[in-house]
C-alpha cells in the first residue's frame, strides 16, 4: 500500500512539473509576441528620410559620419535606424575606418552606434575586419568593440579572437578569449 502511494505521488509530482513547464513555455512565448507588437508599434511612429546623412566633428575633424539609403527617427525614444549605412569613423590620428552594412541602429542618449553583420569594414591603409556579430562604436571613447573577430592588418598580420576593442585605425587592439596573433611574411 505504502509503495502504490509513493509511486502514485511521484507520477503526480511529475505531471505537476509537465504542467508548470509547460505554462512557462506558453508565457515566454506570449511575452516575447508582446515584446514584438510594441517594437512593431514604435516602428508606426517612425520619422523616415531618404538618403540622409549624420556626422559629428569636434574642432573641425570629422569623428564619425554616416550616410545610409534610409534613416528613420523614433521620436519617443530618439533612436536612429539605418539601412545600408556608409559609415566612415575617424581615429585621433586622422586614419578613417570605412564600413559598410544592411543596417544599423544610433542611440544618441547611449552614445552608441551599432552596426548588424554581416559588415566590411576597412581602414585607409588596407587593414580589413570581419566579425560575426554586430559591432558597437562609442561616440566617448572613439573606441570599436564586437564578438567574435578576425582582422587582417596591412603588414600581413593577423589577428582573431572571441572578442575585441579596437580604435579605428587598429594600431590599439584589445583581443580577448582564445586570441591568436600571426605574424605575416
Amino acid at each position: 500500500m505504502m509503495m502504490h502511494k509513493l509511486k502514485h505521488n511521484k507520477i503526480t509530482i511529475g505531471v505537476c512539473i509537465i504542467i508548470v513547464l509547460f505554462a512557462g513555455v506558453l508565457y515566454w512565448i506570449l511575452s516575447s509576441q508582446d515584446q514584438e507588437d510594441s517594437e512593431q508599434k514604435k516602428n508606426d511612429n517612425l520619422v523616415e528620410f531618404e538618403g540622409s546623412t549624420l556626422e559629428e566633428k569636434k574642432d573641425g575633424k570629422l569623428i564619425w559620419s554616416l550616410t545610409a539609403d534610409k534613416i528613420q527617427v523614433d521620436p519617443d525614444t530618439k533612436i536612429i535606424y539605418v539601412t545600408h549605412p556608409h559609415i566612415i569613423i575617424a581615429d585621433v590620428d586622422g586614419e578613417e575606418m570605412k564600413i559598410e552594412a544592411p543596417m544599423g541602429i544610433v542611440d544618441r542618449n547611449k552614445q552608441t552606434l551599432q552596426v548588424k553583420p554581416p559588415i566590411k569594414a576597412t581602414t585607409d591603409n588596407g587593414s580589413t575586419l570581419q566579425t560575426e556579430g554586430s559591432v558597437y562604436y562609442n561616440m566617448d571613447t572613439r573606441l570599436i568593440k564586437g564578438g567574435k573577430v578576425y582582422m587582417q592588418k596591412a603588414d600581413g598580420t593577423a589577428l582573431s579572437g572571441d572578442a575585441f576593442e579596437t580604435d579605428a585605425s587598429l594600431n590599439k587592439v584589445t583581443l580577448t578569449g582564445h586570441a591568436k596573433v600571426t605574424k605575416g611574411e
